[in-house]
């Protein structure tokens, strides 16, 4: 394998897993009049070296009305926006004032995994 093939598997390797779009997570606060949880995604980030880093807490993501009962304790699955929502209210259209794109501060819980 060529060394420039090295590089854009590589390169290719790194984009994607800088991508977010789906992972579950457990709820460590619900608050239920809001319909938002503080959530610790469970997937690890490997370094390098072979370290292992925890995702960050995620404060106040947005909880579909649809899910059930939600509680500190339940696995969760979160879809991360492809775009920033920070303007998001209600069915307005709006422009998102960021170049933040798929984002861990921009999901949304859509479904319990596990109680």
């Amino acid at each position: 394998m060529s060394n420039s093939t090295k590089f854009t598997d590589a390169l290719i390797r790194n984009i994607k897993l800088s991508l977010h779009v789906a992972a579950p997570a457990v709820v460590k606060k619900y608050n239920s009049g809001a319909h938002t949880a503080d959530v610790e995604p469970l997937f690890m980030s490997v370094d390098n070296d072979g370290n292992a880093d925890e995702w960050p807490l995620i404060e106040d993501a947005i909880v579909l009305k649809h899910v059930g009962d939600v509680a500190p304790g339940n696995v969760v699955l979160l879809l991360f926006a492809d775009r920033a929502l920070d303007e998001l209210n209600g069915s307005a259209k709006f422009d998102p004032d960021s170049t933040r794109s798929h984002d861990l501060t921009d999901c949304f819980v859509v479904g319990v995994i596990q109680t």
